[in-house]
């Protein structure tokens, strides 16, 4: 009966696809604009009545060269029988004609399903777009439109205008190209095009999902891989977008659309699937399928009866089917400099070369220089290396420098504003993107993000079990399934598995858990876990070098702790803070923990003796680090008042070690050294890990005061302790006296040996800036010794200068035999030598200070 219906006339047929009501005026204009080109406009309301609608328009298609497209607010009619419009069908039954497509604005009304509609066009990507806003202004385009589309494809061969297409030629026709243009470049995922590529050619891999959180960039690398491989396939390959799709039910059509199945009657999509692609080789790119995971068991059976097909998955979570390779999309790290590094080393990361080629889309001139390189790097680094943020923060260059726009991040989830047009809705901001991924999760599973976003910079499994108050294997379902959501990340340590999420979906997860009743119960749990894991972890007699990076590693918690203890029960926060006093010592942190002490102290009277006592010892010896000698002296006071009153033999032993400490800022090192000698004797009998120090205090103290043989036994102890605890720090800080001893007593070969033990003693890295100013004031003394003095003089600047970058001083005990070293050493040179050689150590990084000293090697 179909072949029956024919249109009016025989010349070119343009059909008109449009709701009838609410486009009445400019489906007439465009009328106009076809018959002004002798073309015959095929339009419903001029069609044979008789025949039901569907087959109307079906038939009028069938017998059409060109498709028009017009849309503005309505969806259209569903008919009986159908899940779609008619306005959609007609658009799905148009793919192998030419298209152009219209889309009237402003549409503040536009129906849901119109918008999905929309999207999946934009995501297609393959037909002329054009938006318009009056009747006379679609008229001119649609009449400019086809001209060109006529002198481009009939005029090559494909028709001739006035000869009408026959149903033959018509289906004869090859189906559009589906892969998306794109319009940027793609940049840093080479080598997974490289790893996916292998898999896929791979015999029995058939199904590959990449997986990965919103904005990481899966469509862009699928489309590029699809690129790269579709000559693999005799049909090439076909795109199907997923994203306006909400049943699982649904899939299978969408995908019979795109690659041309017709679904007639009531066969089954995955029949009519089967049967069409049967066992050519072809690959179908899925995109989006995340919200409609239910597909997979028909996506299973698909692959299992047409041998030739490879399917490629973009979905935030993978579809756990045996068949299945999951490939985690990662994103573009940057890692945290110690020190600067040099621009070019910058520009070669991945995530900074998206950032510039981002900013110059919207500003030309945009150049990655010396004087912002870091400051986009760590833009990179703070958005955790996510394509879609860096490119979302990109477009704010232009209107901020790149230092301007560091400075407003962290503030809000919605800093870096709205994204190009042409993105999907839900990644024109960073907070749609993040809410996309969250709606996806059931109850339980927005309930545990909300509370794992109380952690900064991961959790483990079992801070996780302890904040949420669920068993360990609830906890570990649900945090598993968070992962299977691409929503939290598991990286595997020495000591088990490591979470984290991205930035932008912990701070979306945070504002669900401020609006939360469970919110005060939450931040204690937190609290009360943090600070047992520093009070039950008091110095270890050994690998204490792996302790310290623990607390790194739980930094961000125990700042978040620290700040809750200040506000709920600072009672605990003396003891904490003098476990932490090693960990400040060794990883750089003295002025940090200065801060903290200091706000406590102006709380004391609500502390206990006990508490007090804490509080002022750990006042005095972080005093003396940062050069508050004044603060050291109080401190001091306050610890002799209270002396009477303390009942603790360690409290005892470690207030005499903090008296020898203090009291050389007043020159009283016969007063330090007695009070040194008695503290190490008390740790000695309690044989606790305090003892290592006291033995480098008792022998730095000998050494001022001349006495070589003395200081050589304590620090040779201190020497071996620090080997015994695994505490780098005090054993590179006692190598580095003891090579001065060896210089004072002409040993220089035996000097040159500890110098370059004391910054081998570890990794660079492990080495905290006061280990690295002791090295240098033993390498100026020995190259002093060597007649170098020029060396000697950058050696004492480099210690100067990262001193005062770190906030630091010269240990009080230290301070008079540096003084007259520098004093010696400038006597050695002409004044404006010596200016020169100081101020260039005192440029000198971290790094490089090092390698000055791991130099005596090379004599």
């Amino acid at each position: 009966m179909i072949e029956a219906i024919r249109t009016p006339d025989r010349r070119l047929r343009v059909f008109v696809s449009s709701t009838l009501a609410e486009l009445a005026d400019e489906r007439a204009a465009v009328a106009r604009a076809i018959s002004a080109l002798r073309l015959t406009p095929v339009l419903f309301e001029l069609g044979a009545r008789p025949h039901p609608p569907r087959e109307l328009y079906r038939a009028y298609l069938a017998q059409s060269d060109i498709f028009i497209g017009l849309y503005w607010q309505k969806y259209g009619w569903i008919g009986p029988g159908m899940d779609i419009s008619g306005l959609e069908d007609e658009f799905r039954l148009s793919r192998s004609l030419p298209r152009l497509l219209y889309v009237k604005s402003p549409a503040p009304d536009r129906e849901a399903r119109l918008t999905a509609m929309i999207e999946q066009l934009q995501a297609e990507g393959t037909n002329s777009y054009r938006s318009f806003r009056t009747p006379r202004e679609l008229g001119r385009l649609v009449r400019d439109d086809l001209a060109v589309l006529l002198s481009e494809r009939f005029a090559s061969g494909e028709g001739r205008v006035g000869e009408p297409a026959s149903p033959a030629s018509i289906r004869d026709r090859r189906v559009p190209r589906s892969l998306p243009a794109t319009s940027t470049s793609l940049i840093g995922r080479e080598q997974d095009i490289a790893a996916i590529s292998t898999l896929l050619a791979t015999p029995e891999v058939r199904l590959v999902t990449l997986t990965g959180p919103g904005g990481i960039g899966k469509t862009r690398l699928a489309v590029a891989l699809a690129g790269r491989l579709e000559a693999r396939y005799p049909q090439g390959a076909e795109f199907v977008p997923l994203a306006s799709i909400a049943q699982p039910e649904l899939v299978l059509p969408r995908i019979a659309a795109v690659v041309g199945a017709s679904i007639e009657g009531s066969r089954r999509p995955l029949d009519v699937l089967a049967e069409h692609l049967a066992e050519t080789p072809a690959l179908l790119v899925l995109d989006n399928l995340e919200q409609v995971v239910g597909v997979a068991p028909e996506l299973d059976e698909l692959l299992a009866r047409c041998r030739g097909l490879q399917i490629l998955v973009t979905s935030r979570t993978a579809l756990r089917l045996r068949a299945e390779r999951e490939y985690p999309v990662r994103p573009l790290t940057v890692p945290a400099f110690s020190s600067r590094p040099p621009i070019e080393q910058l520009a070669s990361l991945p995530a900074v070369q998206l950032f510039v080629d981002r900013a110059r889309a919207v500003r030309y001139d945009f150049a990655l220089t010396d004087d912002n390189a870091l400051a986009v790097a760590e833009i990179c680094r703070r958005l955790d290396g996510l394509p879609l943020a860096i490119e979302l923060a990109a477009a704010r260059v232009r209107l901020l420098e790149p230092h301007a726009l560091l400075a407003r991040l962290g503030r809000s989830l919605d800093a870096l504003g709205t994204g190009p047009v042409d993105l999907p809705e839900r990644q024109r901001t960073l907070r749609a993107t993040a809410e996309w991924s969250i709606a996806l999760l059931d109850d339980a599973e927005k309930q545990m993000l909300a509370t794992l976003s109380i952690f900064v910079e991961g959790w483990t499994v079992a801070a996780a079990v302890h904040v949420s108050d669920l068993t360990e294997d609830r906890t570990l379902d649900l945090i598993d399934a968070l992962a299977r959501h691409s929503l939290v990340n598991v990286e595997a340590t020495d000591v088990g598995p490591r979470f984290r999420m991205l930035q932008s979906i912990r701070e979306l997860a945070a504002e669900r858990l401020a609006a939360s009743a469970g919110l005060a119960d939450v931040e204690r749990r937190h609290a009360e876990y943090f600070g047992s894991l520093v009070e039950n972890a008091d110095w270890p007699v050994e690998r204490q070098a792996e302790w310290a990076e623990q607390l790194r590693t739980e930094e961000g918690n125990l700042k978040t702790a620290i700040r809750w203890f200040f506000a709920h029960d600072i009672a605990r926060l003396p003891h904490i803070f003098r476990i932490l006093w090693l960990f400040w010592q060794m990883r750089d942190r003295m002025p940090e923990g200065r801060v903290w002490i200091q706000e406590l102290r102006l709380r004391a009277d609500e502390l206990n003796d006990r508490a007090k006592t804490e509080l002022l010892l750990i006042a005095a010896v972080t005093a003396v680090e940062v050069g508050d000698d004044d603060s050291g002296l109080v401190a001091l006071e306050g610890l002799k008042r209270l002396e009477e009153r303390i009942d603790d033999p360690y409290l005892e032993s470690a207030a005499q070690l903090a008296v020898s400490w203090i009291v050389p800022i007043a020159g009283d090192f016969d007063g330090a050294l007695q009070a040194a000698s008695k503290a190490l004797e008390g740790f000695r009998q309690q044989n606790v890990p305090f003892k290592g120090w006291a033995a480098l205090t008792v022998g730095l103290l000998e050494m001022t005061l001349g006495r070589d043989d003395a200081a050589r036994a304590h620090l040779t102890e201190a020497d071996e302790l620090g080997v015994q605890f695994g505490n780098h720090w005090l054993e590179s800080s006692a190598r580095t006296q003891l090579a001065s001893l060896a210089v004072r007593v002409g040993q220089l070969g035996r000097a040159r040996t500890l110098l370059a033990d004391s910054v081998h003693a570890s990794e660079d890295a492990r080495l905290s800036t006061q280990t690295v100013t002791f090295s240098l004031v033993a390498f100026a003394r020995l190259a002093l010794a060597e007649g170098d003095a020029p060396r000697a003089a950058m050696a004492l600047g480099a210690a100067n200068g990262l001193r005062k970058l770190a906030g630091l001083q010269a240990w009080p005990s230290m301070r008079r035999g540096e003084a007259e070293l520098v004093k010696q050493v400038a006597q050695k040179l002409d004044p404006e030598v010596f200016r020169h050689a100081f101020a260039a150590g005192s440029e000198l990084n971290r790094r490089e200070a090092v390698a000055l000293v791991a130099s005596v090697d090379r004599k």
